[in-house]
């Protein structure tokens, strides 16, 4: 009897976990479900994108990574995050076995690290004058993958929380993507799925 109570009792609190993760959720995606968005991957970076004058910023941001990964950080996708008509820039820092990739983020004018994401595929939206929330889907097995939500505070990108184990096939756990995700425009013609 006792077994079966603290078996209850685990399930109950995984239960509330995730439920909290999934009101959470529901918080940071109510704000762009249903404005457009862009989605965009490794392939979307182009080294002929990528301002020079970043370098040392660029340098400062892979001490935190794996020495032993091979960086990409040649490279960066262009994006107006705030629609102040100035582009940040979004470069891989590094990337894994799976497409999953580090990227920086950085502003131009003035020179300033906005924080790192990582995942496969980067879904932003621009908004005028705000950092929008990002989110991200990463893979950690070839069917699986995972949702993550990353918020500007303190002037920084920072994580706030993981959610779903998903793939775009429903994966083991039955959880897809949501449809509003699915739908984002693609940031480059080679933008993979």
């Amino acid at each position: 009897m006792k077994q079966l109570r603290k078996r209850f009792v685990v399930h109950a609190l995984l239960a509330i976990g995730w439920c909290s993760s999934v009101v959470a959720q529901d918080k940071y995606w109510l704000e762009i479900k249903g404005k457009p968005l862009v989605k965009f991957d490794w392939n979307c970076a182009l080294p002929a994108t990528l301002p020079k004058s970043l370098s040392p910023l660029i340098k400062t941001a892979l001490k935190g990574e794996d020495p032993g990964l091979r960086y990409y950080a040649d490279r960066a996708f262009g994006y107006d995050l705030n629609r102040d008509g100035k582009l940040e820039y979004f470069v891989p820092l590094d990337c894994g076995a799976t497409g999953n990739c580090t990227f920086g983020a950085f502003t131009l004018n003035p020179k300033k690290f906005l924080g790192k994401v990582n995942g496969e595929y980067v879904y932003v939206h621009g908004r005028s004058g705000v950092w929008p929330d990002l989110i991200t889907y990463g893979h950690f097995s070839a069917a699986e993958g995972i949702l993550t939500t990353y918020t500007f505070r303190r002037g920084r990108y920072r994580e706030v929380g993981d959610y779903l184990r998903t793939d775009f096939r429903g994966g083991i756990f039955g959880n897809k993507v949501p449809a509003f995700l699915e739908r984002a425009r693609k940031g480059c013609e080679t933008v993979g799925y």
